[in-house]
């Protein structure tokens, strides 16, 4: 296997796995949906879960426990962020975005990266804090309610 497909899977690996300890006491949920966005040494990254088919913020998965959501957070924050130091110390290109979407039942597994800046100064007039919006459109969680 070379380095950059050993990176990824462990990056996709341990997010898959913290959302499922997350999601763990939540009935109906059918997807795990992660978003990760680093560039110009800003970096976000939240789950998202698809639960009695509608896309829910973790704090509004019924059934899950809340107190975990900020160690969820900061544990996929610094997976994205151990991931790009193995790129770099491996001399790859690191993604800018990754947008990884997981089907409880079977397994299946669909991660998608972006080499490419997507946000910042002359660029996209968008936030990576919305980055779930712009993934998954009328299907995502509004960040601003009503939007």
């Amino acid at each position: 296997m070379d380095e950059e497909k050993r990176i990824l899977q462990e990056l996709a690996s341990s997010w898959v796995s913290l959302a499922a300890e997350y999601a763990e006491n939540a009935a109906g949920v059918t997807a795990y949906y992660i978003y990760g966005s680093s560039e110009h040494g800003a970096s976000s990254a939240n789950a998202y879960f698809e639960q009695d088919g509608a896309v829910v913020f973790p704090e509004d998965l019924v059934g899950a426990d809340g107190d975990l959501i900020r160690d969820m957070q900061s544990t996929l924050l610094d997976d994205m962020s151990d991931a790009q130091a193995a790129f770099a110390e491996a001399g790859l290109a690191a993604p800018t975005e990754y947008r990884l979407e997981y089907r409880v039942e079977g397994g299946k597994l669909d991660l998608q990266l972006e080499f490419e800046q997507l946000y910042g100064p002359g660029l996209r007039e968008k936030s990576p804090i919305e980055g779930i919006e712009y993934w998954l459109g009328d299907r995502a969680p509004k960040l601003i309610r009503g939007s």
